[in-house]
């Protein structure tokens, strides 16, 4: 999950990155996806950018800098590699294109439907929440299902990460593209029970322990 997007696009992003790894700039690339290798400070954040502005490609259908990538890339499976790192980046975008589609349609159900995940899903467990799922005009319970667990992991991550108000909301909306409106209504939510969600993380981890 990010907080914040590059502000270069791929093409440059990447060129920036050869740049900085040197002349085995592929080498080192395939071996990051690997695992394999020590990366200093300033690799770290040209990777981080760059698939960050690839990400945000994707997400704006920008087809002339992946093509741009590719071209520069020369490797179909350094290629593939790319695409399914970002791909896992992407979890939470595909996870909430449900609420995505409510909110262009009905912007105040969509906000009601998030309201209705936090109490019945996010802060204690309602097991038959899916069933409201018709009530949300969600097109079956898969979907609402799918929906609610990517706010829950949400919130998790920003409370465990300790993210201040602000950055929430960044958060929210870097891995949502919901309405910022929505994001900082959803940001307000969680900073409101940080407490309580903070408790709830707690005890998860600590059953994860003794279990």
């Amino acid at each position: 999950m990010k907080g914040e997007s590059s502000m270069t696009n791929s093409v440059e992003s990447l060129k920036i990155l050869m740049d900085t790894f040197g002349e085995g700039w592929k080498d080192r690339l395939s071996c990051y996806f690997r695992g394999q290798g020590e990366f200093k400070p300033e690799e770290k954040r040209c990777l981080a950018d760059f698939f960050n502005a690839y990400r945000e490609d994707f997400i704006g259908n920008r087809l002339f800098n992946l093509a741009g990538v590719e071209k520069l890339i020369d490797s179909e499976m350094l290629n593939s590699e790319i695409e399914n790192y970002v791909d896992d980046l992407l979890n939470l975008y595909y996870e909430t294109e449900a609420l995505r589609k409510l909110e262009a349609e009905d912007p105040v159900k969509v906000k009601a439907a998030a309201d209705f995940i936090f109490e019945q899903v996010i802060l204690r467990y309602n097991s038959e929440f899916a069933e409201s799922y018709n009530k949300y005009d969600f097109s079956d319970k898969e979907e609402f299902e799918t929906a609610a667990r990517a706010l829950d992991s949400l919130c998790t991550y920003v409370v465990s990460e300790n993210f201040y108000k602000t950055t929430i909301v960044d958060v929210v909306y870097n891995n949502t593209r919901l309405s910022k409106e929505l994001c900082r209504h959803i940001g307000n939510k969680i900073d409101e029970n940080f407490v309580a969600l903070q408790r709830k993380l707690l005890v998860s981890k600590l059953y994860e322990i003794i279990s």
